[in-house]
Protein backbone atom coordinates (compact mmCIF):
# COMPACT_ATOMS: atom_id res chain seq x y z
CA UNK A 1 0.00 0.00 0.00
CA UNK A 2 2.55 2.44 0.93
CA UNK A 3 4.36 1.80 -2.44
CA UNK A 4 1.46 2.58 -4.53
CA UNK A 5 0.48 5.51 -2.26
CA UNK A 6 4.18 6.76 -3.65
CA UNK A 7 3.84 6.46 -7.34
CA UNK A 8 0.36 8.14 -6.93
CA UNK A 9 2.21 11.07 -5.90
CA UNK A 10 4.90 10.72 -7.97
CA UNK A 11 2.80 10.70 -10.88
CA UNK A 12 0.69 13.87 -9.57
CA UNK A 13 4.55 15.76 -9.30
CA UNK A 14 5.35 14.65 -12.72
CA UNK A 15 2.30 16.12 -14.08
CA UNK A 16 3.13 19.26 -12.04
CA UNK A 17 6.42 19.07 -13.13
CA UNK A 18 4.84 19.21 -16.95
CA UNK A 19 2.68 21.86 -16.48
CA UNK A 20 5.22 23.81 -14.97
CA UNK A 21 7.20 23.74 -18.29
CA UNK A 22 4.04 24.59 -20.16
CA UNK A 23 3.40 27.68 -18.44
CA UNK A 24 6.91 28.46 -18.91
CA UNK A 25 7.01 28.16 -22.38
CA UNK A 26 3.44 30.26 -22.53
CA UNK A 27 5.04 32.78 -19.88
CA UNK A 28 7.69 33.15 -22.33
CA UNK A 29 5.62 33.79 -25.72
CA UNK A 30 3.36 36.51 -23.71
CA UNK A 31 4.92 38.32 -21.68
CA UNK A 32 5.95 41.69 -23.11
CA UNK A 33 7.95 43.27 -20.38
CA UNK A 34 11.43 45.78 -19.89
CA UNK A 35 11.62 44.54 -16.42
CA UNK A 36 14.64 41.71 -16.32
CA UNK A 37 12.97 40.08 -13.15
CA UNK A 38 9.75 39.45 -14.92
CA UNK A 39 11.45 38.27 -18.08
CA UNK A 40 13.44 35.79 -15.85
CA UNK A 41 10.40 34.03 -14.39
CA UNK A 42 9.44 32.16 -17.50
CA UNK A 43 13.08 30.32 -17.38
CA UNK A 44 12.58 29.64 -13.69
CA UNK A 45 9.02 28.17 -14.41
CA UNK A 46 10.87 25.53 -17.41
CA UNK A 47 13.90 24.77 -15.08
CA UNK A 48 12.21 23.64 -11.57
CA UNK A 49 9.16 22.18 -13.60
CA UNK A 50 12.17 19.78 -15.98
CA UNK A 51 13.95 19.28 -12.15
CA UNK A 52 10.75 17.79 -10.69
CA UNK A 53 9.43 15.88 -13.56
CA UNK A 54 12.85 14.37 -13.94
CA UNK A 55 13.19 13.47 -10.35
CA UNK A 56 9.70 11.78 -10.42
CA UNK A 57 9.59 9.84 -13.71
CA UNK A 58 12.24 8.23 -12.60
CA UNK A 59 11.10 6.91 -9.36
CA UNK A 60 8.74 6.04 -11.67
CA UNK A 61 10.58 3.86 -13.97
CA UNK A 62 11.89 2.94 -11.07
CA UNK A 63 8.53 1.55 -9.60
CA UNK A 64 7.86 -0.20 -12.94
CA UNK A 65 11.34 -1.82 -13.23
CA UNK A 66 10.94 -3.46 -10.05
CA UNK A 67 7.16 -3.83 -9.60
CA UNK A 68 7.26 -7.91 -10.18
CA UNK A 69 11.08 -9.06 -8.67
CA UNK A 70 11.50 -9.01 -5.24
CA UNK A 71 14.98 -10.10 -5.51
CA UNK A 72 15.81 -6.66 -7.91
CA UNK A 73 14.10 -4.84 -4.91
CA UNK A 74 16.46 -6.60 -2.17
CA UNK A 75 19.82 -6.43 -4.33
CA UNK A 76 19.14 -2.54 -4.86
CA UNK A 77 18.62 -1.74 -1.21
CA UNK A 78 21.60 -4.22 -0.48
CA UNK A 79 23.68 -2.06 -3.13
CA UNK A 80 21.87 1.29 -1.56
CA UNK A 81 23.42 0.13 2.38
CA UNK A 82 26.85 -1.22 0.66
CA UNK A 83 29.32 0.30 2.80
CA UNK A 84 31.82 0.16 -0.39
CA UNK A 85 29.18 1.94 -2.25
CA UNK A 86 28.91 4.56 0.43
CA UNK A 87 32.41 4.86 0.66
CA UNK A 88 32.93 5.48 -3.28
CA UNK A 89 29.83 7.71 -3.34
CA UNK A 90 31.62 9.99 -0.38
CA UNK A 91 34.59 10.12 -1.56
CA UNK A 92 32.95 11.04 -5.70
CA UNK A 93 31.43 14.26 -3.85
CA UNK A 94 34.67 14.89 -2.13
CA UNK A 95 36.47 15.27 -5.11
CA UNK A 96 33.50 17.23 -6.87
CA UNK A 97 32.92 19.35 -3.67
CA UNK A 98 36.75 20.19 -4.24
CA UNK A 99 36.73 20.88 -7.74
CA UNK A 100 33.63 23.42 -7.07
CA UNK A 101 35.44 25.17 -4.59
CA UNK A 102 38.78 26.17 -7.32
CA UNK A 103 36.20 26.87 -10.04
CA UNK A 104 33.65 28.88 -7.93
CA UNK A 105 37.01 31.09 -7.03
CA UNK A 106 38.29 31.19 -10.82
CA UNK A 107 34.44 32.17 -11.60
CA UNK A 108 34.85 35.17 -8.85
CA UNK A 109 37.78 36.27 -9.89
CA UNK A 110 37.09 36.39 -13.92
CA UNK A 111 34.02 38.03 -13.20
CA UNK A 112 35.26 40.87 -11.32
CA UNK A 113 38.25 41.01 -13.72
CA UNK A 114 35.03 41.38 -16.31
CA UNK A 115 33.74 44.13 -14.59
CA UNK A 116 30.28 42.37 -13.90
CA UNK A 117 27.98 44.48 -11.50
CA UNK A 118 29.20 44.33 -8.23
CA UNK A 119 25.98 43.50 -6.51
CA UNK A 120 26.09 40.16 -8.60
CA UNK A 121 29.58 39.73 -7.45
CA UNK A 122 28.65 39.95 -3.53
CA UNK A 123 25.73 37.43 -4.01
CA UNK A 124 28.19 35.32 -5.58
CA UNK A 125 31.00 35.92 -2.57
CA UNK A 126 28.20 35.25 0.21
CA UNK A 127 27.11 31.65 -1.65
CA UNK A 128 31.02 30.82 -1.83
CA UNK A 129 31.61 31.91 1.81
CA UNK A 130 28.38 30.17 2.93
CA UNK A 131 29.52 27.11 1.59
CA UNK A 132 32.88 27.28 2.77
CA UNK A 133 31.68 28.06 6.35
CA UNK A 134 29.18 25.20 6.22
CA UNK A 135 31.94 23.03 5.33
CA UNK A 136 34.15 23.92 8.53
CA UNK A 137 30.97 23.47 10.26
CA UNK A 138 30.74 19.73 9.47
CA UNK A 139 34.34 18.98 9.56
CA UNK A 140 34.49 20.52 12.88
CA UNK A 141 31.55 18.67 13.81
CA UNK A 142 32.94 15.62 12.26
CA UNK A 143 35.95 15.78 14.06
CA UNK A 144 34.65 15.91 17.63
CA UNK A 145 32.42 12.92 17.16
CA UNK A 146 35.73 10.15 15.35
Amino acid sequence: MNRSKSILKDWILVFFGVALVLTGFYLHKRIDSVNKTVLAIPYLFIGIGCGVFGHFIGNIIKYFSTKNNKELIRQLEIDKKDERNVLIAEKSKAKAYDLMTYLFAAMLIMFSLMGVDKLQIIILVAIYLSIQIYAVFWRSKFEKEM
